[in-house]
């Protein structure tokens, strides 16, 4: 069973505050108030984010043996199809190291046979009781011997063979070498990056979304690839950059980074899109998305608003003020549901656009009058 004592609390701190409002007038200005809309298209007419294109695979490229590269032929922008050979150590000395191992194995090999031979001619003989117990272990150990460093040998060659491939480095998927980090003769090491591919047939945009935005209306609807304030009511991505102007592009929602950044207080959000005919998109280039409601006028009953917009009293009652025109306001029962980052989830009788009061919410009053500040 949840408890129910932080929204106890909850309902002491806001029924204390509420008792702190303006005592009544006969003619009373109105009063000067901060307010939000309801998950509508005034709340939230457009959002606009701005981030950076990267490819939809991003691998830097790197050797796993050491050498001088003899043959690096790809270029910062060129175009490489899965398998293609990016570039090739000199395998001389890795063929050196081959044909030494293979030449060790023919040994062994040898050995290992003559082992075999002489291990079951004795025994035959051991047990026809024509030879000792110690000469009959005397060739069996033999055998074992010969047995392991054939197994040594055989691992060596496969050692060689994969080095000696691995004086070939290629693409592991198509895409475009969007860095080179190395020259062709230079001496490099295994696992130091020589290149860097992306793969563009599919863009990703990382963009920055305020905690505020996460908490309230970008709720990701990863199986529909899309964000959502409702199952009616959803936002649609469209993607702008200044290298292309006249151009939008729709993106679609792929991820949300379940941290944020403790400077920014922002988290980080990954759209994507197909690479476009009509245009060339590159990592690096800088990105407007612009995020605006679609969809029906309905939106889910619940609601995200600051702490601040709810009043309450000492018997545990809890509502919010609803604007109207000319400044009047209703008084909206509410029930409160879960936190959500500095929100807090309100139930009642609201719909997506209701203007509801923020700041100065807790000094109001049935037959109050407000008025709107920015």
């Amino acid at each position: 069973m949840k408890t129910r004592t932080p929204f106890i609390k909850t309902f002491a701190a806001i029924a204390a505050l509420s008792l702190l409002a303006a005592p009544t007038a006969a003619e009373e200005p109105p009063l000067p108030v901060k307010t939000l809309f309801l998950g509508s298209a005034r709340s939230h007419p457009q959002r606009h984010y701005y981030g950076t294109v990267q490819g939809s695979q991003r691998v830097n490229l790197s050797f796993r043996v050491p050498g001088p590269l003899m043959e690096f032929p790809v270029e910062m922008g060129s175009r490489v199809a899965k398998g293609d050979l990016i570039g090739r150590i000199d395998p001389r000395d890795f063929r050196t190291r081959l044909s030494d191992a293979q030449s060790r194995l023919s040994q062994t090999q040898a050995r290992y046979g003559e082992a075999l031979n002489n291990f079951r001619r004795y025994d035959e003989l051991y047990k026809k009781q024509s030879v000792s117990q110690a000469q009959y272990d005397r060739y069996k150990t033999a055998l074992d011997v010969a047995r392991s460093a054939l197994k040594t040998a055989e691992a060596s060659v496969a050692a060689a063979q994969d080095a000696l491939a691995d004086t070939e480095l290629r693409a592991p998927f198509g895409g475009v070498i969007v860095a080179r980090m190395a020259e062709n003769f230079q001496d490099v090491q295994a696992k130091q990056p020589v290149a860097s591919l992306q793969n563009l047939d599919t863009v990703e945009i990382v963009i920055r979304v305020s905690e505020e935005d996460i908490a309230n209306i970008a709720v990701a609807d990863e199986k529909n690839r899309m964000f959502r304030l409702s199952e009616k009511v959803s936002l649609d991505l469209e993607a702008t950059l200044d290298e292309l102007p006249g151009q939008s592009f729709r993106v679609a929602f792929k991820e949300v980074g379940a941290q944020s950044d403790p400077r920014t207080q922002t988290y980080p959000v990954t759209v994507t899109m197909p690479q476009p005919k009509s245009a060339r998109i590159l990592p690096g280039m800088a990105v407007n998305v612009t995020a605006s409601l679609i969809g029906g006028e309905t939106g889910d009953p619940n609601f995200y608003v600051p702490l601040e917009a709810v009043v309450g009293d000492v018997s545990g009652r809890t509502w919010v003020w609803r604007c109207g025109r000319g400044g009047n306001i209703a008084r909206i029962p509410v029930t409160l549901g879960d936190f959500r980052g500095s929100r807090i989830q309100i139930t009642g009788e609201l719909a997506p656009g209701d203007q509801i009061v923020t700041v100065g919410a807790r000094g109001l009053r049935e037959g109050r009058k407000v008025r709107v500040v920015d």
